[in-house]
């Protein structure tokens, strides 16, 4: 490979890389994984490019193939994290419920609010990030994965 080859596919991974940092950072956060679909996308159109060039361009193989590592990797990193903070948020929010539950078993009503539960709102500001209670009783907190969504729990069941 020639000097102004090696110039060009290094600028091009720094590109490549620097975007997926980028949205991958973006993704990542809260409620923001339905942006993955954009990626997805992009990428629906550009592996099969990237294949054919791995295929008929034995001189660009080994700069597609790494491009295609790092968008997966980015893919999967940012899933990872969207899991994790899915379970994480999950656990608390049951233990949530559980501590409803039992104040109602105790003073055989529900309670007014988080707080009478013993729940500071700081704790469930910075856990659940939006999160409804009314003695109805109905709770409600937003997905920590998709925008616009939101987990309800049934007191009834």
């Amino acid at each position: 490979m020639t000097e102004n080859k090696k110039a060009v596919a290094g600028h091009s991974l720094l590109r490549t890389v620097s975007a997926a940092v980028l949205l991958g950072a973006l993704f990542s956060m809260k409620m923001m994984a339905t942006g993955l679909v954009y990626v997805g996308i992009f990428l629906l159109f550009w592996v099969p490019y990237s294949l054919y060039v791995i295929i008929r361009k034995p001189d660009r193989r080994k700069v597609q193939s790494l491009k295609i590592g790092i968008w997966v990797l980015m893919i999967v990193a940012v899933l990872a994290i969207h899991q994790v903070r899915k379970v994480y948020t999950r656990d608390f929010a049951d233990s949530v419920v559980q501590k409803i539950e039992l104040f109602r078993k105790q003073e055989g009503r529900y309670p007014d609010s988080l707080e009478e539960a013993g729940f500071r709102s700081q704790e469930i500001r910075s856990k659940l990030s939006m999160a409804h209670y009314a003695n109805k009783p109905a709770f409600y907190y937003a997905d920590t994965v998709m925008i616009f969504h939101m987990w309800r729990y049934d007191f009834d069941k």
